[in-house]
């Protein structure tokens, strides 16, 4: 199995967000089947574009531990 493009994986970036609404960032990753810091770097391209919003929370309700999650932006 090759390289996936940038541009397929923001695609299925978008895709899942559309179908989910908002999303940790580890349930993109696994749901990706990419690692934290190439979803990452993707999120934040398309942060810039004001494509999506990412959101840092303080605790998660579950664990007590700080996460961040990801939405579409809405304007």
């Amino acid at each position: 199995m090759g390289r996936r493009k940038g541009l397929e994986l923001k695609k299925k970036i978008i895709n899942i967000l559309n179908e989910n609404g908002e999303m940790a960032l580890g349930e993109i990753e696994r749901k990706t089947n990419t690692n934290n810091l190439t979803v990452l770097s993707h999120i934040e391209e398309l942060e810039y574009f004001n494509l999506v919003e990412i959101i840092k929370h303080k605790k998660n309700p579950k664990t007590g531990r700080p996460y961040t999650s990801v939405k579409i932006k809405v304007e």
